[in-house]
């Protein structure tokens, strides 16, 4: 299943302050192919546009969550609005797919809408905004991703947490438009129990995101068996993107030794 594997990397979380195409210039001279960043507001993306052919580098994702959140009715239109605004940056950087939260993020934390919403209800919205997002999403050949995320901390807010969950919504939808990513760190740091969640959820996830827990740093720093799950991957009938997003112990280009040595492993 290798050749049905693509690997990528987050590189917001690496290269400490460095512009976005200084990064994108370190990565390539890295050996990687293929990036995925976070918000696309503020940023001149046709600079970002041209580093990227310059560097041979291909944008596989970026975040298309601002300051509207999915599990928000009230605020429905707003967030739609934004989407459509979002898939018109992904067709500049020849982009085909969106990373979408159940809540966006402000400067403390994720945003709590417990106090207005039941659980019950923000999966409701969540799932009514994602069915209204698809003929949008159809006509333009772009592909969303739900990513649940921890509710520790400051995001104690956050409406989806578990892998069961974000598949029910992709399952309710029904679209080959809406799909879900597993980021393997916050499904640790929610539930583990990793591999039967992948598995059993393959035929809706095209997308993983790779850091070790707790401390969200590269492979081999904490508790995941890494090598166990590249195995696992291999075997399975998964065929999609694996990007890494971590945090770096210490030096980027010194934790790219943990890094490679995952995804040699993938393609093997």
């Amino acid at each position: 299943m290798t050749q049905n594997i693509e690997l990528a990397i987050n590189i917001e979380t690496i290269y400490g302050e460095l512009d976005i195409c200084e990064k994108i210039h370190k990565v390539s001279a890295a050996g990687f192919h293929a990036v995925e960043f976070w918000g696309w507001d503020g940023r001149d993306i046709e600079k970002v546009q041209k580093t990227c052919k310059e560097c041979g580098i291909k944008v596989r994702a970026f975040s298309g969550t601002k300051e509207w959140s999915l599990c928000d009715r009230a605020n429905r239109e707003h967030y739609i609005d934004w989407i459509r605004q979002s898939i018109d940056t992904a067709k500049k950087l020849a982009c085909d797919t969106l990373i979408l939260f159940p809540n966006h993020f402000t400067p403390t934390g994720c945003s709590d809408f417990r106090d207005i919403y039941s659980r019950e209800a923000m999966i409701a919205n969540i799932t009514g905004t994602l069915t209204r997002l698809v003929p949008m999403l159809e006509e333009q050949n772009i592909t969303v991703l739900l990513e649940p995320l921890c509710n520790t901390g400051s995001d104690a807010g956050m409406s989806v947490t578990d892998t069961s969950v974000g598949a029910d919504i992709i399952r309710a939808v029904g679209s080959e438009k809406v799909k879900l990513l597993c980021d393997v760190y916050h499904m640790q740091m929610m539930h583990g129990n990793l591999l039967n969640n992948l598995l059993d959820n393959l035929d809706i996830v095209p997308y993983i995101h790779i850091a070790d827990a707790p401390a969200r740093h590269e492979p081999g720093t904490g508790e995941i068996n890494f090598k166990f799950l590249a195995r696992k991957l291999l075997e399975s009938d998964f065929c999609g993107t694996v990007c890494m997003e971590y945090f770096p112990e210490g030096d980027t280009e010194e934790g790219f030794t943990a890094v490679r040595q995952f995804l040699n492993q993938l393609q093997r």
